[in-house]
């Protein structure tokens, strides 16, 4: 995965006999792109019962894909402001042993977002942004330990996510983006039997996209 954005940076930065020779790109207009990269989720599970508390934490990392569109328009000679909105699946997978001899895993489902971005023109075919915005992650859970308090279930999660990245305009209607994007989610709380969970989710994604405005 590395090598691949790796290899999509390098291909952005040097084909400048591809970019476009209008001069006054303003990365303006409505725009939609596909992308995949890099997924790490990081959980910590906070087990209560009669015996106490047991605190386990873990990350696992896993490919995202998805789309994204989007609306910009110029505020500034150098400075756009957009919305946008995406849709994502991942494969990113975690389980972890709590008690001993059990299992509680965390998957990663379907996440939707949308946001602002704030964009500055570095140079005519070039665009960094930041952006930020509301996040909702379904996340599969599951604990087993043999016994009663087995359990399995789908929960959304609310949250929101902080990101940073750039864009680069090959031709006047396709870009190449590089994109780097926070999530911190909501707690989710449950109670089976005598047992308590309380797990805190935290997600890093690296992607590498290719778009085409309108």
């Amino acid at each position: 995965m590395k090598k691949y954005l790796l290899t999509m940076a390098a291909v952005l930065v040097a084909t400048p006999a591809f970019a476009q020779d209008d001069s006054d790109s303003t990365f303006t207009g409505p725009r939609g792109e596909v992308h995949a990269g890099y997924d790490n989720v990081h959980a910590k599970v906070t087990a209560t019962t009669n015996a106490g508390v047991t605190v386990a934490s873990g990350s696992k990392s896993g490919v995202s894909y998805g789309g994204e569109i989007g609306y910009d328009v110029a505020i500034a000679p150098t400075v756009t402001l957009g919305a946008y909105a995406g849709i994502e699946g991942a494969s990113t997978k975690d389980c972890t042993e709590i008690f001993g001899g059990d299992e509680a895993c965390l998957k990663a489902g379907r996440s939707i977002t949308a946001g602002a971005r704030l964009g500055f023109k570095v140079q005519d075919p070039l665009l960094i942004y930041l952006k930020g915005g509301y996040s909702n992650g379904r996340l599969n859970v599951s604990y087993a330990n043999g016994g009663t308090n087995d359990f399995r279930l789908g929960r959304n999660f609310d949250g929101f996510h902080l990101g940073a990245g750039a864009e680069y305009a090959v031709t006047s209607l396709v870009y190449g983006k590089l994109d780097y994007t926070f999530t911190q989610y909501d707690d989710f709380d449950l109670a089976v039997g005598t047992t308590k969970l309380s797990t805190n989710v935290q997600r890093h994604q690296v992607s590498a996209g290719v778009g085409f405005r309108f």
